[in-house]
């Protein structure tokens, strides 16, 4: 079941990434959170370069691997 598009997912993915890398300064957080989001942000970075949709640049992980992926990590 597609609730969005592939193209929009990747953008969406980005954004995160950007929202991830700036979260410490927008909110001021500890340095554990601070390297936590950073992690994050650079693992999510990753996910999305070599996942097989509009948005990465390697495609090598398959886009259903990717949604699990990021459904586990958001739990």
């Amino acid at each position: 079941m597609k609730i969005i598009s592939p193209k929009f997912h990747a953008v969406i993915d980005y954004i995160m990434v950007m929202f991830l890398l700036i979260s410490s300064d927008l909110f001021a957080l500890s340095e554990s959170a601070t390297l936590l989001t950073y992690i994050l942000g650079g693992v999510h970075f990753l996910l999305t370069i070599l996942t097989r949709f509009s948005g990465g640049i390697f495609k090598i992980i398959p886009i259903k691997l990717h949604g699990i992926i990021e459904f586990v990590v958001s739990i």
